[in-house]
Protein backbone atom coordinates (compact mmCIF):
# COMPACT_ATOMS: atom_id res chain seq x y z
CA UNK A 1 0.00 0.00 0.00
CA UNK A 2 2.52 2.73 0.67
CA UNK A 3 4.45 1.61 -2.85
CA UNK A 4 1.40 2.91 -4.33
CA UNK A 5 0.90 6.05 -2.12
CA UNK A 6 4.11 7.15 -3.05
CA UNK A 7 3.72 6.45 -6.69
CA UNK A 8 0.21 8.31 -6.65
CA UNK A 9 1.81 11.52 -4.64
CA UNK A 10 4.88 11.31 -6.99
CA UNK A 11 2.82 11.20 -10.52
CA UNK A 12 0.21 14.27 -9.19
CA UNK A 13 3.36 15.92 -8.43
CA UNK A 14 5.00 15.97 -11.37
CA UNK A 15 1.82 16.58 -13.30
CA UNK A 16 1.03 19.83 -10.92
CA UNK A 17 4.91 20.83 -11.70
CA UNK A 18 4.42 20.32 -15.54
CA UNK A 19 0.60 22.42 -15.40
CA UNK A 20 2.47 24.81 -13.06
CA UNK A 21 5.46 25.60 -15.65
CA UNK A 22 5.80 29.08 -17.35
CA UNK A 23 5.38 29.62 -20.87
CA UNK A 24 7.92 30.79 -22.63
CA UNK A 25 8.49 34.54 -23.77
CA UNK A 26 8.14 36.22 -27.02
CA UNK A 27 9.50 39.57 -26.80
CA UNK A 28 8.24 42.10 -28.94
CA UNK A 29 9.10 45.63 -29.36
CA UNK A 30 7.37 48.69 -30.28
CA UNK A 31 10.24 51.13 -31.92
CA UNK A 32 9.08 54.96 -34.05
CA UNK A 33 7.07 52.93 -36.89
CA UNK A 34 8.73 49.06 -36.98
CA UNK A 35 7.44 45.94 -34.76
CA UNK A 36 10.76 43.68 -33.81
CA UNK A 37 11.29 40.97 -34.57
CA UNK A 38 8.84 40.84 -37.88
CA UNK A 39 7.24 38.78 -38.55
CA UNK A 40 6.37 37.30 -35.39
CA UNK A 41 6.20 33.32 -35.26
CA UNK A 42 4.12 31.36 -32.75
CA UNK A 43 3.27 27.65 -32.27
CA UNK A 44 -0.30 27.03 -32.56
CA UNK A 45 -1.98 25.35 -29.41
CA UNK A 46 1.64 25.74 -27.27
CA UNK A 47 0.79 28.49 -24.39
CA UNK A 48 3.28 31.65 -24.98
CA UNK A 49 3.70 35.34 -23.12
CA UNK A 50 3.70 38.09 -25.61
CA UNK A 51 5.89 40.60 -23.85
CA UNK A 52 5.11 43.90 -25.49
CA UNK A 53 8.13 46.79 -25.03
CA UNK A 54 7.79 50.83 -26.03
CA UNK A 55 10.76 51.29 -27.28
CA UNK A 56 9.51 54.42 -29.05
CA UNK A 57 9.62 58.05 -27.32
CA UNK A 58 5.42 58.51 -27.98
CA UNK A 59 2.95 55.92 -27.84
CA UNK A 60 2.10 53.20 -29.98
CA UNK A 61 -0.27 50.13 -29.75
CA UNK A 62 -0.33 46.26 -31.18
CA UNK A 63 -3.05 45.83 -32.78
CA UNK A 64 -4.55 42.14 -34.09
CA UNK A 65 -8.25 42.10 -33.83
CA UNK A 66 -8.32 38.51 -35.43
CA UNK A 67 -5.22 37.11 -33.52
CA UNK A 68 -6.74 38.03 -30.52
CA UNK A 69 -10.32 37.02 -31.61
CA UNK A 70 -9.13 33.40 -32.48
CA UNK A 71 -6.40 32.84 -29.27
CA UNK A 72 -7.07 31.63 -25.73
CA UNK A 73 -5.97 33.93 -23.58
CA UNK A 74 -4.78 32.86 -20.42
CA UNK A 75 -3.79 36.25 -18.38
CA UNK A 76 -3.45 39.71 -19.68
CA UNK A 77 -6.12 41.51 -22.13
CA UNK A 78 -5.81 43.01 -25.62
CA UNK A 79 -9.50 44.95 -25.58
CA UNK A 80 -11.07 45.07 -28.68
CA UNK A 81 -7.81 43.51 -30.25
CA UNK A 82 -5.36 46.25 -29.32
CA UNK A 83 -2.51 46.65 -26.87
CA UNK A 84 -1.78 50.22 -26.14
CA UNK A 85 1.61 50.87 -24.63
CA UNK A 86 2.84 54.57 -23.49
CA UNK A 87 6.68 55.61 -24.37
CA UNK A 88 8.96 53.55 -22.24
CA UNK A 89 6.07 50.69 -20.91
CA UNK A 90 5.48 47.10 -21.00
CA UNK A 91 2.52 44.69 -21.27
CA UNK A 92 2.31 41.02 -21.47
CA UNK A 93 -0.48 38.57 -22.40
CA UNK A 94 -0.37 34.83 -22.01
CA UNK A 95 -2.17 32.74 -24.55
CA UNK A 96 -2.43 29.92 -26.82
CA UNK A 97 -2.80 30.87 -30.48
CA UNK A 98 -4.92 29.69 -33.35
CA UNK A 99 -3.13 28.32 -36.50
CA UNK A 100 -2.83 30.73 -39.28
CA UNK A 101 -1.61 33.99 -40.80
CA UNK A 102 -2.70 37.29 -38.70
CA UNK A 103 -2.28 41.05 -39.65
CA UNK A 104 -0.98 43.30 -36.76
CA UNK A 105 -0.52 47.42 -37.12
CA UNK A 106 -0.25 50.14 -34.64
CA UNK A 107 -3.65 51.82 -35.24
CA UNK A 108 -2.59 55.69 -34.28
CA UNK A 109 -2.80 58.05 -36.51
CA UNK A 110 -0.62 57.35 -40.03
CA UNK A 111 1.85 54.79 -37.79
CA UNK A 112 0.38 51.74 -40.20
CA UNK A 113 1.57 53.99 -43.50
CA UNK A 114 4.76 54.90 -41.72
CA UNK A 115 5.80 51.21 -41.86
CA UNK A 116 4.51 49.99 -38.53
CA UNK A 117 2.54 46.53 -39.40
CA UNK A 118 4.15 43.15 -39.46
CA UNK A 119 2.48 39.68 -39.71
CA UNK A 120 2.07 36.65 -36.87
CA UNK A 121 2.65 33.63 -38.14
CA UNK A 122 1.55 30.86 -35.96
CA UNK A 123 2.24 27.17 -37.59
CA UNK A 124 1.29 23.76 -36.37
Amino acid sequence: MPRISFAFTLAVGLAASAAAAPAPVQHIELRSYAYNPAPIHLKAGQPVTLHFMNQAGKSHDFTARRFFAASKILSGSAPNGEVELKPGTTAAITLIPAAGKYKVHCSHPFHKQLGMRAKIIVEQ
